[in-house]
Order: C-alpha cells, then structure tokens, then sequence
C-alpha cells in the first residue's frame, strides 16, 4: 500500500508538470516561437540537464543495446505521440483534441488486459469511467469545424500515449527507471532533431522571451516530471497511471484561468472532482 501511495503521489505530480506544457505551448505561440525550434530544444536541453544530474549522482545508464533499443522505441513513440497532437491541433478545437487524447487511459486498460497483465476490476472502470468524464468536462467539447484528419491525428496520438504507458511499465522490468528516462529523452531528442530540420531547419532562438519559454518548457514540463513518472510507473499498474494521468488536462486548464484570463467554469469545477474522485478512488482500491 505504501508503494501504491508514494507511486500515486509521483505520478499525479508528473500529470501536474507535464499539465504545463499546454501553458508554455500558448506563452510560445504568442511569442511566434516556431514548433521546430521549441520541441527539438526541449528534448536536447532536458537529455543534458537529466545527463549531468545522472553524472553527478552516479547514476546507471542503458548499458547494453537491447536497452537502447527499448529507449530507442519508446522514444520514438513518444515523438510520434508528441508530433500526432500538435498536428491534430491544426484540424480540430483544442478541447475536442484533448479529449480524444484522453482516451488513451481506456486503451491501456484494454490492452493490459488483452495482454494478461492486470485484470479489468470493477473500481478501474469506474475510475475509468470516472476520469474521461471529468476530462469532458473540463475541456469541453467543441464539435465545429470538425476535420477526420484532426480526428484520426487525436487518436493516433491517444493510441501511442497508451502504448507508450504500458512500454514504459514493462521496460522497467529490465531497465531501471533513471536510466530508461534518461535513455528515451535522448533517443526522443535525436528524432525530434531530425524532425526539425526535415520541416525546414532549426534556427537558434534570439530573444530572451523565447529562451525563458524553452528552459521553463524543460526543466518544468520535462525533466521533473519525467524522473516523476518513470519513478513512478515502477509501482503501479499501467491501467492506474492512465487513469492518475488525468490529472494532466486538469492542471492545463487551471493554469489557464489563473494565468492567462480564462475562466473558471462550474463544469471544470465539476470535471475537476470526478478526476481527482477518480485518482483517490484508484489509490484507494489498492489494499
């Protein structure tokens, strides 16, 4: 029980820094920081920064190739996930593609148990069920100007975020949490340093605005809560993350009101309790 806890606890912390990329996202499309600049930068600057902390603290790193094929993988999964949402975002409203992104919590639970590696208990689905409804409702759905290219984006990406789960849950089996974190950020950065200069080039950032953007992004958005997660996932099932996750668009939104004037709704107050029901029940329900 205390794993479970201590795991619930890193996890929803990670959903809240990874809650704020969504924040550093906007910050950056007001400030016309281009994607192909902002994404690579974050992954490299974060794979140094994770890099020296692993150096400083003696930690392991993937030390054989089948490890780095498992980061390698993961990593490219990551990317496809990453560059799937962002470019559904081009077809569809924000709030319709993050709740199709949501989805991914019910696609892990269906594939841990195609897989036989958990069993789909009735509190699971009700956390489940629970945790997408309070992500509805926190986002809210805006059905116009609905494009099948953004929908089918939104669902790859959904599908790649679960895949890219329950990888993570089963790599550290043999791969140890610091050293699978550090090894995806690496590998995650190669491809989206790939990814940049195939859609056009990567250019150096000149203003002071666009580099607090781009360290806020990783050291907030992607160092931490990557070391959170990967701590994280080594103790829970991989249908719980999932659902602790959602967390995630709760914070996003949040953020939102308190620092870029939207507004605070009774229906984000209401998603917001089913999420949290959602994680204390998921947290709960394992003694």
């Amino acid at each position: 029980m205390k794993d479970v806890t201590t795991g619930t606890i890193l996890i929803a912390t990670a959903a809240g820094g990874f809650g704020t990329i969504g924040v550093f996202g906007e910050l950056a499309r007001l400030a016309n920081l281009e994607l192909t600049t902002l994404l690579p930068a974050r992954f490299v600057f974060a794979s140094v920064g994770v890099a020296i902390v692993a150096y400083l603290n003696n930690w392991s790193i993937p030390h054989s190739t089948d490890q780095w094929a498992i980061c390698s993988i993961l990593g490219g999964v990551y990317f496809a996930m990453t560059i799937a949402f962002f470019l559904s975002l081009e077809y569809l409203p924000a709030g319709l593609a993050t709740v199709l992104l949501y989805i991914y919590p019910a696609i892990v639970a269906l594939l841990s148990v195609a897989i036989s590696t958990e069993s789909l208990e009735m509190f699971k689905l009700f956390a489940l069920v629970m945790s997408i409804t309070g992500v509805v409702l926190i986002v809210g759905i805006d059905t116009g100007g609905i494009d099948i290219r953004g929908v089918l984006l939104a669902l790859l990406a959904a599908l790649c975020y679960a895949f890219y789960t329950l990888g993570s849950r089963i790599a550290t089996a043999d791969v140890s949490p610091k050293s699978l974190s550090l090894g995806i950020l690496v590998t995650t950065s190669i491809w989206m340093v790939g990814y940049g200069f195939v859609e056009g080039g990567i250019s150096m950032p000149t203003e002071i605005s666009h580099w607090a953007i781009i360290f806020g992004l990783t050291i907030i958005s992607t160092v931490i809560p990557h070391l959170l997660f990967y701590e994280g996932i080594l103790r829970l099932e991989a249908s719980r993350v999932g659902i602790i996750s959602t967390v995630e668009p709760l914070v996003t939104v949040a953020l939102g009101v308190l620092f870029l004037n939207e507004k605070m709704t009774l229906s984000l107050l209401c998603g917001g309790a089913l999420v949290l029901g959602s994680v204390i029940i998921t947290q709960r329900s394992a003694s």
